[in-house]
């Protein structure tokens, strides 16, 4: 019986530790200047609302990472280009999406992940900053 109860403590919580493995990293990625090329680069604020919850990014219908606090991805595009961010798993389930778009030209583009949280609901939010901005991460 108490090997019962241990499995089922094993298959219950182990999902719950594996959700908060993102597939970002915790190391800032160099940023280049390469010619003709444009290059997306994320990264996710720290902060307690949401914390456990990973930020899934999606460009143009591919999911590219999953971000969790303090955590950086690039993606290289081409062409116009669209963002979306979700919560992913079970602890995103009832999470706000935000988007936005742009157009591949060449340059980088620094784009910061937040939570927006309200009386009643949670969010996550992308907004666009600088290089500077980018690396005060």
């Amino acid at each position: 019986m108490i090997k019962k109860i241990k499995l089922l403590l094993i298959l219950f919580l182990l999902p719950a530790l594996v959700s908060c493995a993102g597939t970002g990293t915790k190391n800032k990625p160099s940023i280049s200047n390469s010619g003709g090329s444009t290059t997306l680069y994320f990264t996710r604020e720290d902060g307690f609302v949401a914390s456990g919850v990973l930020a899934k990014i999606i460009v143009n219908g591919t999911e590219i990472a999953q971000l969790g606090i303090k955590e950086y991805t690039n993606f290289k595009a081409s062409g116009n280009y669209k963002i979306k961010v979700s919560g992913a798993g079970l602890g995103g389930f009832g999470m706000g999406t935000d988007s936005t778009s742009g157009i591949a030209d060449g340059k980088n583009y620094f784009y910061i992940i937040g939570v927006k949280q309200s009386l009643f609901s949670t969010s996550f939010t992308i907004r666009e900053t600088t290089e500077s901005g980018f690396n005060s991460f």
